[in-house]
């Protein structure tokens, strides 16, 4: 038995569930190691899943006979109903008592992100800088402010939409 991978999870911003159609579409959405594929395929597999819900770091395999849903997150899955559980689905992975629940085990997959999911960081804002700027050159084509022509009758410059208003 070995120590727990598990991290706790603020359900909160785990955002709104999505359903996927199959194992390898929840595999391809999070990016799951080469490593883990055969695994969490086969896990798959074994408990028939009912459903397949994806959040935001984690994705989960309803089974089909009922029961705790398996948690598929990077590095480990929990929700095994027992150590005997983790053994018949996963095989001789690492097992570990899990947090989940009361009595739940699971399982190190062979693969470990360096960075999961919920410790990357979040695409980079442009932040403003607070150092001044200097100045922007002038856009090529740029002129100076343009001006409109000189009416022929009153010699009054005319607005650019070229009807003298003195004239009309």
């Amino acid at each position: 038995m070995s120590s727990t991978p598990e991290r706790s999870i603020d359900h909160a911003k785990e955002g709104r569930a999505i359903r996927f159609g199959t194992i390898d579409e929840a595999l391809v959405r999070y990016g799951t190691p080469v490593g883990n594929l055969e695994l969490v395929r086969g896990l798959a597999a074994a408990v028939g899943p009912a459903a397949l819900i994806g959040f935001r770091t984690y994705f989960k395999i309803e089974r089909s006979g009922g029961g705790p849903a398996l948690e598929v997150h990077d590095g480990y899955t929990t929700g095994f109903r027992s150590e005997a559980d983790a053994q018949r689905l996963a095989g001789d992975r690492p097992r570990w008592e899990s947090r989940r629940f009361r009595g739940a085990w699971g399982v190190t997959h062979p693969e470990t992100r360096h960075r999961p999911l919920a410790d990357r960081p979040k695409r980079a804002s442009t932040s403003r800088s607070s150092a001044p700027r200097a100045a922007a050159a002038p856009r090529s084509g740029a002129s100076e402010p343009r001006e409109g022509q000189v009416c022929m009758t009153c010699f009054m410059q005319m607005p650019l939409t070229g009807v003298c208003p003195n004239c009309g």
